[in-house]
């Protein structure tokens, strides 16, 4: 069983629930507290003049006497300096008090701290004041870390707690872009956009699958397929993106009264795809209000594999894998 996945969706408070598990595997393992460091904070330490201390303790959800922060993590380190993380899935930083009129990370670097880590799950760079703070970790290419940045620091057979979280990281897509596709998401936008412009170009199975299925075929922003106009299904339509919050995504908007018969026919058909996904009922909000939608979560990682591939082979997995998936949706 693995206890970061299976209590995941007992709860709605997901990025505390990371954090939570996150702390947990800092604190049980020796291994992992040195990799995180080097990979997180080493640089930092050594232009501050403090060498290489270690990471001695961890704490969650720690308040400030006097404030109304409470950063996701505190690490404190063996010379005495003390570090705040700001964990992030898909939510953007919160405004403090309106009299502060000051972001949350803006807020957190006011705290007596001597510096401050912000991850998330896409790309979004904040303020140029929080950037060019001289409290603000960073990595060099990028103005915030990534959650699958910290994927190579979740090496097996460190701890139990490190092995359900590198699972955990795979199926929520936290792991580096596939080689055979790149980048589709960040600071570098000529690349992304050719990475997608090339990866819209290996749809062209799936969308004659899906036309021959009876749906109406059009694309979003570059990469995205939009299926609608099927009447020979019970979803309204379905909109499919490998480059959704660095996630593979197929949403699908069920038709009144079919959201539980969808829900259960999606959840046979990944039963025998061999693939870890997770699926969940969302709301989602749109010209015409709040809508239900179930949403198919995994990583490019996960269907095509680890290896790099050829077009022809990327093609065929993803038809694979989302075949099954507009089957189960026909009437």
């Amino acid at each position: 069983m693995n206890l970061f996945w299976s209590t995941r969706a007992l709860t709605t408070a997901r990025e505390d629930h990371l954090t939570e598990f996150f702390a947990a595997a800092l604190d049980v393992s020796p291994s992992f507290r040195e990799s995180y460091f080097n990979l997180v904070l080493a640089i930092y330490a050594r232009t501050k003049g403090w060498g290489c201390p270690r990471i001695d303790a961890v704490q969650t959800q720690v308040g400030f006497e006097g404030t109304t922060c409470c950063p996701d993590m505190i690490i404190r380190l063996s010379n005495g300096k003390t570090i705040a993380c700001e964990h992030k899935l898909d939510a953007i930083e919160t405004l403090g008090p309106e009299r502060e009129q000051k972001t949350q990370l803006e807020r957190y670097l006011d705290l007596p701290i001597e510096g401050l880590v912000y991850v998330r799950t896409s790309w979004k760079p904040p303020s140029t004041k929080v950037v060019t703070h001289p409290k603000y970790i960073h990595p060099a290419e990028r103005e915030h870390f990534l959650w699958r940045d910290l994927y190579p620091t979740l090496g097996q057979g460190q701890h139990v707690v490190i092995d359900w979280l590198r699972e955990g990281f795979e199926r929520l897509g936290f792991t580096p872009p596939h080689p055979s596709v790149g980048e589709m998401s960040g600071p570098d936008r000529d690349m992304n956009r050719r990475n997608r412009q090339n990866f819209a170009k290996l749809w062209g199975r799936t969308r004659s699958r899906a036309h021959g299925l009876g749906w109406k075929v059009t694309s979003g922003s570059i990469v995205e397929l939009y299926l609608t106009n099927n009447h020979s299904s019970h979803a309204s339509w379905v909109f499919i993106s490998p480059a959704q919050f660095e996630r593979f995504l197929f949403r699908v908007t069920p038709q009144k009264g079919t959201l539980s018969q969808l829900t259960g026919a999606l959840h046979t058909a990944l039963s025998g795809l061999g693939v870890r996904t997770e699926v969940a009922v969302r709301e989602v909000m749109r010209k015409e209000g709040k809508e239900t939608v179930i949403d198919v979560t995994t990583s490019l990682r996960d269907i095509l594999g680890a290896i790099p591939l050829d077009p022809e082979d990327i093609e065929d997995r993803l038809l694979g894998f989302t075949e099954p998936l507009l089957l189960a949706l026909q009437k």
